[in-house]
């Protein structure tokens, strides 16, 4: 009787911290399952996962800057005395990578490539840290006890993670964003975390190695999965809509530079001449002269 009066003060107890903790998470934080939450930056900054186990937590991303790994790590705090055991990246750039040190006991787990490409631009920005903590007194601080730190294990193709009850499934996506994109699918909870492959309501930076037919095709993979919530790796999450929105702009993009190549129009005459009204809302709109080569590319179009 003693034991099992113990036990139930202790859900009691439980049961009203997990109370005060919904209530403490602000508006930022997201339960999208049991177990799952999604930490959403400000406007169009990166998005980071936080996966409660019965071992630890999992962290997906470690957030745009160190002001928000600190505050992901705070979040934690509010929801479990567990800590942080697996971090792992859906890309490799610093706006998803640099806080790493913020989670010192953590297993950093990418797709091959991240590394490489981490050490690449820490090696072609000496002075990015230095530069970062003279923003501000609060970036400064939060940089403190700042350490490069690359992926501990790289994976290829495709790696399934079995952790205090979980299931994490991670897909390597290619030529969708950056070296090393990795889909983070859970399926009991069917949340995927579609890194930057689509974006919301903003103009993605298509790179010279990224094609609009391997985005598409992670889409298509990424919806076979079906999922209940997509988490993007910038913009509001949401469902499969975010795919459908993504598709959408790139068949209406592609038509218009197919239109104009017909014309015999060169790509720089195209460059200029291509409207995306629909979608002039948006952000980051300096990124379409990216866009339209990508488009212009696929359409068997010379750089």
């Amino acid at each position: 009787m003693r034991m099992n009066s113990a036990l139930l003060a202790i859900v009691a107890s439980i049961v009203v911290v997990g109370s005060a903790f919904a209530q403490d998470l602000g508006p930022r934080v997201k339960k999208l399952a049991d177990g799952v939450y999604v930490h959403t930056g400000n406007g169009f900054d990166s998005n980071s996962g936080i996966i409660l186990t019965d071992e630890g937590v999992v962290v997906i991303d470690t957030g745009q800057n160190p002001i928000e790994s600190r505050d992901i790590a705070a979040t934690v705090k509010k929801l479990t005395s567990m800590p942080v055991r697996i971090v792992i990246d859906t890309e490799p750039h610093g706006d998803h990578t640099t806080g790493h040190f913020v989670f010192p006991q953590a297993v950093i787990i990418a797709a091959a490539g991240g590394g490489e490409s981490m050490r690449g631009a820490d090696r072609a920005a000496p002075n990015r840290i230095q530069t970062m903590a003279a923003t501000s007194p609060e970036m400064k601080a939060a940089l403190e006890g700042y350490r490069f730190i690359a992926p501990h294990i790289e994976y290829h193709d495709r790696m399934t993670i079995n952790f205090g009850g979980k299931t994490i499934e991670l897909i390597y996506m290619k030529g969708v964003h950056s070296e090393s994109d990795s889909a983070v699918w859970l399926p009991k909870e069917r949340v995927v975390f579609s890194a930057s492959a689509f974006v919301v309501n903003q103009v993605n930076i298509l790179r010279p190695f990224v094609t609009i037919p391997d985005i598409l095709a992670a889409g298509k993979m990424m919806r076979a999965l079906n999922p209940e919530y997509v988490v993007p790796g910038h913009g509001t999450p949401g469902t499969v809509k975010i795919f459908d929105d993504g598709e959408k702009y790139y068949a209406l993009l592609m038509d218009r530079v197919g239109t104009l190549m017909k014309q015999g129009k060169s790509l720089d005459d195209i460059r200029k001449e291509v409207k995306m009204p629909e979608y002039a809302s948006w952000g980051s709109q300096e990124r379409m002269p990216t866009n339209v080569e990508a488009a212009y590319k696929a359409l068997g179009g010379k750089i």
